[in-house]
């Protein structure tokens, strides 16, 4: 990026939105404390460069001293015709997982820079930055079977009612006595949108009274209708720690894995602090503190021909439990 460039767009990030106004001495010494020493000429240069291109939204009250510079408050942002490679490709990749993770309104606002940034990139079929978009991508991992679609309609309810913090009502799919039933419920608060293996989830309450934090694929949610009334907050609620799945208790894993294991191949970890030594029979002894998960378990499962749980003696004896059940159903 060249100097110029980069300290006017620097520049453009310390002057604040209308009806809030800042000078050009205040720019100068918010500059410096940036550590871009310039003059107060440059800097009134850049700025009567930037406000007669009419790009950047800026607006100069003149009416008293000192001048106030601001960013007009119905600017919605950069020129289209600006979009360097670099924001393109940004968007381009953002777009591939957008309509999951970001409400209507933002994806419609979004889409000329969207449709532009397609633009930007196919314009030279030489391109570097269009090679990296067709050869670089986060893929979800395939599940191995079919789960039902969710409604769209649904999903922007959803996503409406997140971020206007309103509660819902729709219909669930349960399993009860062998059958599937369409339960109502009413009212709902949606808490969150996480997405796990490919599969958006809603994270949420039932009622006014109970606490209790369900997850459910929106695939199993229907008819969903925005209500008026505000949803109930839950004030542990922190959607990095939801991703991260149910919590068990810790505790100290042995495990002896063959050198022939995938995790011992791809040089995995279970923990920071895993020790691993090899024996003379050619297996790995592994000692990891985890955490008891279903998805532990379930890895550890996946890897059964090439492991054996040491210890602790209860996860061992469930997958001497679940190994005996298999055998009886084999033979």
């Amino acid at each position: 990026m060249q100097p110029n460039f980069q300290r006017q767009v620097t520049l453009l990030s310390l002057i604040p939105r209308a009806p809030r106004k800042i000078s050009v001495n205040e720019l100068v010494e918010r500059l410096a404390n940036r550590t871009q020493d310039i003059s107060k000429r440059s800097v009134q240069r850049d700025l009567k460069a930037m406000y007669e291109m009419g790009t950047f939204g800026l607006r100069l009250d003149d009416r008293n001293k000192p001048y106030g510079w601001s960013i007009e408050s119905c600017w919605r942002g950069l020129n289209l015709e600006l979009m360097d490679q670099h924001m393109a490709l940004a968007l381009t990749t953002l777009k591939r997982s957008a309509s999951q993770l970001m409400p209507p309104q933002s994806l419609q606002q979004l889409q000329p820079y969207f449709d532009r940034a397609d633009q930007v990139l196919a314009s030279d079929p030489e391109n570097p930055w269009l090679y990296w978009a067709c050869r670089v991508a986060q893929l979800p991992e395939p599940y191995p079977f079919i789960l039902p679609q969710h409604q769209p309609q649904s999903l922007e309810v959803i996503q409406q009612a997140i971020l206007d913090k309103k509660q819902i009502r729709c219909d669930i799919k349960k399993w009860i006595n062998g059958k599937m039933h369409w339960l109502h419920y009413n009212p709902i608060n949606p808490q969150g949108i996480l997405i796990r293996d490919g599969v958006a989830l809603l994270a949420f309450t039932i009622g006014s009274f109970d606490k209790r934090r369900h997850h459910k694929p929106i695939g199993l949610l229907r008819n969903a209708q925005l209500l008026p009334s505000a949803a109930v907050k839950s004030a542990d609620f922190d959607i990095n720690k939801t991703a991260q799945g149910s919590r068990g208790e810790k505790m100290r894993l042995e495990l002896l894995l063959s050198d022939k294991a995938s995790f011992i191949m791809r040089e995995a970890k279970f923990s920071d602090n895993q020790t691993m030594q090899l024996r003379e029979d050619g297996r790995f002894y592994v000692v990891a503190e985890v955490t008891d998960t279903p998805k532990l378990r379930a890895a550890l499962w996946e890897m059964a021909d090439t492991v054996e749980v040491l210890a602790p003696v209860k996860l061992r004896e469930h997958f001497a439990t679940l190994s005996q059940k298999m055998a009886a159903k084999y033979r």
